[in-house]
């Protein structure tokens, strides 16, 4: 199933199905190769998948849930081109090369918590945009900039938290020879379990919560650093921000909308490495 963060605006199956669906979101290349049966209603079709290891996956489904045209019937000319909406886990480095690792979730094919490796030449995407779309640097971008609305309507004034996002955001054009003296910069909020102690008087005179600032300091911590020495998992940084735009939409400020953050998407680099000029645009939002 999809990320929670994702739920409220994965609103998208191919154009003419039932419930309201739009007509793109990020697809996989699939093939239609026989129509099985007629039954149940309205008949059942065999896809096959390739994944990047040259492994022949089958599947069985409902003919409705990927034909949007009626073209998927007993008379059709098979094998039939199809797109599959699919969604990201990680990447990770396959025969020839760098792979995307994804499941089938969005519209229940397959196996439940399956995944496959694809190439990116099997992929394709288009508007509107997921927060899963995103390559984690632009999602901890979307939350930087919540963060900053967010710290603004609420009057939470302080150089620990200006330093925090200078921290945060500087990671985006981080290069391998720069990463440990990023690193090492790093400032006492980043593993600080504790809010300290100015942060919380500070909380309580602008009415929020402190355990509320401790939590969404938390999550946009750890949206980047959650994954930093390890393969970084999709639905870990996604977890982290759906936690901190709940936090922050419970005082009015919602996450900023993926839209505006396409210019690093996962399929391209989980990680992302957006250029300065990039990262400019996204602050100055």
């Amino acid at each position: 199933m999809l990320s929670p963060a994702d739920r409220q605006l994965d609103t998208r199956r191919p154009h003419g199905t039932r419930d309201g669906y739009c007509d793109r979101v990020l697809l996989l290349h699939a093939l239609v190769t026989r129509w099985v049966c007629d039954e149940p209603q309205p008949g059942w079709v065999q896809i096959e998948l390739t994944d990047a290891d040259g492994h022949v996956r089958r599947f069985e489904e409902k003919s409705a849930v990927i034909d949007a045209d009626g073209q998927l019937h007993v008379g059709a000319q098979y094998p039939v081109d199809v797109q599959i909406a699919c969604l990201p886990r990680y990447q990770t480095l396959g025969k020839k090369g760098l792979v995307n690792v994804v499941d089938l979730s969005p519209w229940g094919i397959g196996d439940e918590n399956a995944v496959y490796p694809v190439e990116r030449g099997q992929l394709s995407w288009g508007p509107p945009a997921l927060y899963s779309d995103l390559s984690v640097c632009a999602r901890q971008a979307v939350a930087l900039v919540t963060f900053r609305r967010w710290r603004r309507a609420v009057g939470l004034r302080s150089s620990e938290l200006v330093k925090l996002e200078d921290h945060l955001w500087e990671y985006a054009t981080v290069t391998s020879d720069t990463f440990d003296t990023w690193y090492r910069s790093q400032c006492p909020l980043v593993d600080g379990d504790e809010l300290p102690q100015n942060l919380k008087e500070l909380a309580v005179v602008r009415g929020l919560s402190p355990d509320d600032v401790r939590d969404a300091l938390g999550a946009l911590v750890d949206i980047t650093y959650g994954g930093l020495f390890g393969r970084i998992a999709s639905e870990d940084s996604l977890g982290m921000l759906e936690t901190f735009g709940r936090l922050t939409a419970q005082y009015g400020v919602p996450l900023v909308p993926a839209a505006d953050f396409t210019g690093s998407l996962w399929i391209d680099d989980d990680w992302g490495r957006p250029d300065q000029a990039l990262v400019n645009l996204w602050q100055d939002m």
